[in-house]
C-alpha cells in the first residue's frame, strides 16, 4: 500500500473522472471546448468535489502547464512551533513539522484539506474551545521573526502573519511586523473538560500467557494511576531482557517510603508483582540511600516504552507527557502533574512549583497541560514553573492590558455608580500597564446596564466578557529577525480564523489569506502576469469564499472586473447565501449535490480493490452513513480503517470516526423517551468513552436519527427545537455532559407526557 493520502491519490485528474456531478461536468466541458470560461461560483456541501472539479477543469484547459496558471490562496509560523491539536478526536501536542508529515504527501503541495483536525481557539465569549480546521497551509520563506515574551514564551512567524491583540473593539488582528517591544500578546489558562477514563492495553498483551502472567485488557485512568504516570515521567525507566521480560523501575529516596507505598498500591490493585530493593545513589556509592521499586509486567513496560518517549530513544532527554493525559479528566491531569512534581520538582504545590527536565519537549508538554488545567505556566532553561490562581499577586494569568479597558470605561463612566478611578489608580497615575480581572469585575458591578444606550450596552457586554475571559496578557520582551529558509505554516479555522500556538500558547490569527489585504494585493500580483499556453487567462481558486469578510468580498468584486482579461476566478463556498449579490451576479453558478449512496459505494469499492483491501457490505453502508454525502470523509475513513486489519468492517469505521452505530443512537432516543433516564445515561456514557464522541458529535447524530425516525411529526418538532437550543449552548462553551444529560431528562419528561 503506498504511503499517500487516498483523497489526493484518487482525486479526479480530468472532468471525466468527477463522480456523479453530470450537469456540472457537462457545462464545464463546453467551456473547455471553447477555451474560455466566465468567473465561476461552485456551491455545495463539503466533500462533494468542488476543489477537485476546479483542478480537473484547470488540467483540461492547460494540460501539463496547469500549475503555472492556477493559484490557491498561504501560511506562516515556523515548523518547530508547538501546537495542541485533536486528530480524529485524540489530543496530541505536536509541531507544525509533525503535522506536515501527517497531512502533506506531495512535496509540491502548499494547501491540503483536512477534516479530522481541530485546534484550540476562543469562542465569542472569549472562552477557550476546540474548533475544526479546514485547511493546512505552507509556503517557503527566507527569514522569520522570533518574538520573545515574558515567562519564556517564544513564537516564530513571518512578519505578515497576524497575531491577536486586545483593542477597544475587542480582539483585533494585526501583522506581527507591527508588534513592538513592550506591547502585549494574548495567552490563556482554562479548565478544559476531559472524558478519557480507560486506557486500552490490548495491543500490549503477551501472546504467550502462563498461569503466572497477568494480562490487562485495559487500565483505569484515575487519580492514583495518573500520579504513578507523572512520577514515572519524572524519573522512571523501563528495562527488558529480550522482548519477553520487562519491568518498570522507579527510584526514590530511601526516606520517601510514602512514594514507594503508592507505587506498590497501584501494582497490587492489578495483581502485578512488585520488587523493592535499596541501592546506592549517584552521589555516594557506599551508602544505600535510594530505593528501587520494580513493577514486574512486560505488558506495562511496553506500554510505558511506547507512550512516554519521543520515539528517538528511552533516556531522560526523550521523555514526553503521554498524549492520553491531555484527554484525561481535570482531576487526573492535576494528579499527573503532582506525581511529576513529587518526582522531580521543587516548591509548594498549590502556590508556585518548579519542575525540572533535560527534555525540552517534556517542558513544553507540561506547560500546555498545565494551561488547559487552569494553571499558569512559564518555561525557562531546563525547567517549567506552575503558578496557581490567587496565590501570587503578580500572577500574569489574572491580568489584561490596561489601556484599551480604561478607554472603554471612559466612554461609559457617567453610568458607573462608584469611584472607578480609585480602583484603577495604579494604572492611571503610577504607570502600571495591566489590570486584574477581579478589579474589572468590581467595576462591571458598578454599572447599571438598564440605564445604558445601545452603544453603551455593547461596551458593557465586552467588559463583562473580558472580566471572565480565559485570556490574559503577556508582554513582548524582544523581537529578532532570523535567517530561516524553510516552510512556514498556517491553519484555517472557518468562521473564526484564530488558534493558539507556541511553547507558551499565543493567540494567532490566520495570516489574512481571506482578508482584504490579500484580495487587494496578492491576487492582483498574480493577475498581472501573463498565462502560459492553453488558454488566454489564468485561474485563481478561492476556496471557502463564504468566509471572506464583506469588505474583502467588495474588494474582490472590483478586482474581478479589473483583471477579467487575464484572470478567471473560481469561488468555492458551502453557503451561497453568504456571498454578496454583486459577486453572485458576476459568476456562473454551479450547484454541487451530495454524492448519492450508490455512486459513493461504487467508487469506494474501486479504491478498495486498487489498494488490495477487502471491505464488507456492512462497512460500505457504514462509510455512506458517516460520510452523509461527503466523499472526502468517506475516503479518509476507508484509509484509516484499512490500516487496522486485512478486512475493513463496519465496527472499524464507526470506531475511527467517533460515530455511534445508528441503531445505538436510536436505542438511546427510545430508552430516554420510555422514561428510563439512568439507563439512557449509561448508553450515553458508553458512546462518549468507547467512541470518543464529543457533545457536538452526539447532537449532530441525534438530529439525523430524529429526522429519520417514525416519531409523530409534532414530537419531532419538540425534540428538534430543544436539540437546537442544546446545540447553541454547546457552541457558546457550555459543559457538554451537563447539556446532554439535560436533553435526556427532557426526552424522559416528554415520553411520560406522551404515554
Amino acid at each position: 500500500m503506498e504511503a499517500e493520502i487516498w483523497v489526493e491519490k484518487y482525486r479526479p485528474k480530468t472532468l471525466d473522472e468527477v463522480v456523479d456531478q453530470e450537469e456540472v461536468v457537462k457545462r464545464l466541458k463546453n467551456y473547455v471546448k471553447q477555451k474560455n470560461i466566465p468567473h465561476l461560483l461552485f456551491a455545495g456541501p463539503p466533500g462533494t468535489g468542488k476543489t477537485a472539479t476546479a483542478i480537473a477543469l484547470t488540467r483540461d484547459l492547460f494540460g501539463e502547464n496547469w500549475r503555472d496558471n492556477f493559484i490557491e490562496l498561504n501560511a506562516s509560523v515556523s515548523k518547530d512551533t508547538p501546537i495542541l491539536v485533536r486528530i480524529d478526536g485524540q489530543i496530541r501536542r505536536v509541531t507544525f513539522e509533525e503535522l506536515d508529515k501527517i497531512y502533506f504527501k506531495d512535496s509540491n503541495e502548499e494547501y491540503v484539506k483536512v477534516d479530522n483536525l481541530e485546534v484550540l481557539t476562543v469562542d465569542r465569549n472569549y472562552k477557550v474551545a476546540w474548533a475544526k480546521v479546514s485547511t493546512l497551509i505552507r509556503h517557503w520563506v527566507p527569514k522569520i521573526l522570533r518574538i520573545h515574551l515574558e515567562g519564556g514564551g517564544v513564537i516564530e512567524l513571518t512578519g505578515n502573519h497576524s497575531v491577536m491583540i486586545l483593542s477597544e473593539e475587542g480582539l483585533k488582528a494585526i501583522k506581527a511586523s507591527e508588534i513592538k517591544e513592550g506591547e502585549y500578546l494574548l495567552s490563556f489558562t482554562a479548565e478544559l473538560e476531559g472524558n478519557l477514563n480507560v486506557i486500552d492495553l490490548s495491543d500490549y498483551g503477551s501472546k504467550v500467557v502462563t498461569s503466572r502472567t497477568v494480562v490487562l485488557n485495559d487500565l483505569e485512568l484515575n487519580e492514583n494511576s495518573s500520579w504513578v504516570f507523572g512520577l514515572y515521567t519524572a524519573g522512571g525507566a523501563v528495562g527488558f531482557k529480550g522482548n519477553t521480560s520487562g519491568q518498570i523501575v522507579y527510584t526514590v529516596n530511601a526516606e520517601e517510603q510514602n512514594l514507594a507505598n503508592r507505587i506498590g498500591n497501584f501494582a497490587d490493585y492489578y495483581n502485578i508483582g512488585v520488587y523493592e530493593n535499596y541501592t546506592t545513589s549517584g552521589f555516594n556509592r557506599e551508602r544505600l540511600s535510594a530505593k528501587q521499586i520494580r513493577i514486574l509486567s512486560t505488558q506495562l513496560a511496553k506500554f510505558f516504552r511506547d507512550n512516554f518517549y519521543d520515539g528517538n530513544g528511552f533516556k531522560a532527554k526523550n521523555k514526553r507527557v503521554p498524549s492520553f493525559m491531555f484527554s484525561a479528566k481535570l482531576e487526573n491531569r492535576l494528579s499527573y502533574l503532582k506525581g511529576l512534581y513529587e518526582g522531580d520538582g521543587y516548591g509548594e504545590w498549590g502556590n508556585v512549583i518548579r519542575i525540572f527536565s533535560v527534555s525540552k519537549d517534556l517542558l513544553i508538554d507540561v506547560a500546555w497541560l498545565a494551561r488547559i488545567s487552569g494553571i499558569e505556566s512559564s518555561i525557562f532553561d531546563r525547567e517549567v514553573r506552575l503558578i496557581w490562581r490567587g496565590k501570587m499577586n503578580w500572577k500574569k494569568s489574572d491580568l489584561l492590558p490596561a489601556k484599551p479597558i480604561i478607554s472603554l470605561i471612559e466612554k461609559i463612566e457617567k453610568k458607573i455608580k462608584g469611584n472607578w478611578r480609585y480602583e484603577f489608580r495604579h494604572q492611571l497615575y503610577d504607570g502600571r500597564d495591566r489590570i486584574s480581572k477581579d478589579t474589572l469585575k468590581r467595576i462591571v458591578k458598578m454599572i447599571d446596564e438598564y440605564e445604558l444606550s445601545e452603544n453603551e450596552k455593547k461596551i458593557f457586554e465586552l467588559l463583562k466578557k473580558l472580566a471572565c475571559t480565559d485570556l490574559h496578557a503577556l508582554k513582548v520582551k524582544k523581537i529578532e529577525i532570523v535567517d530561516y529558509d524553510d516552510y512556514v505554516y498556517d491553519v484555517s479555522v472557518p468562521n473564526n480564523e484564530m488558534f493558539f500556538a507556541g511553547n507558551i500558547p499565543i493567540l494567532l490569527h490566520n495570516s489574512d489569506e481571506r482578508g482584504i489585504d490579500v484580495v487587494r494585493h496578492k491576487i492582483k500580483e498574480f493577475a498581472r502576469t501573463a498565462p502560459i499556453g492553453g488558454a488566454p487567462f489564468k485561474i485563481i481558486f478561492l476556496d471557502e469564499a463564504d468566509a471572506l469578510t464583506p469588505d474583502a468580498q467588495a474588494a474582490l468584486r472590483r478586482t474581478m472586473e479589473m483583471y477579467s482579461k487575464t484572470c478567471r476566478f473560481i469561488l468555492s463556498c458551502n453557503y451561497i447565501s453568504r456571498i454578496i449579490e454583486p459577486i453572485q451576479s458576476r459568476c456562473a453558478v454551479f450547484k454541487f449535490k451530495p454524492v448519492p449512496p450508490e455512486a459513493m459505494k461504487k467508487r469506494l469499492k474501486e479504491i478498495a480493490e486498487k489498494e488490495g483491501v477487502k471491505i464488507t457490505d456492512d462497512a460500505l453502508d457504514a462509510l455512506v452513513y458517516i460520510a452523509n454525502g461527503d466523499f472526502r470523509k468517506a475516503i479518509n475513513a476507508l484509509q484509516g480503517a484499512a490500516a487496522l486489519g486485512e478486512v475493513v468492517t463496519a465496527e472499524a469505521i464507526y470506531q475511527i470516526t467517533a460515530t455511534a452505530r445508528p441503531e445505538e443512537m436510536r436505542k438511546l432516543i427510545e430508552t430516554a423517551l420510555s422514561g428510563k433516564f439512568l439507563e439512557a445515561r449509561q448508553i450515553l456514557d458508553r458512546m462518549m468513552v468507547e467512541y470518543g464522541m464529543s457533545g457536538e458529535d452526539i447532537v449532530s447524530q441525534l438530529f439525523r436519527e430524529i429526522i429519520s425516525s417514525n416519531l409523530d411529526e409534532r414530537v419531532k418538532v419538540m425534540l428538534i427545537d430543544k436539540l437546537g437550543e442544546i446545540d447553541f449552548r454547546l457552541t457558546e462553551g457550555a459543559h457538554d455532559r451537563i447539556q446532554l444529560d439535560a436533553y435526556l431528562a427532557y426526552l424522559a419528561t416528554i415520553g411520560k407526557k406522551l404515554s
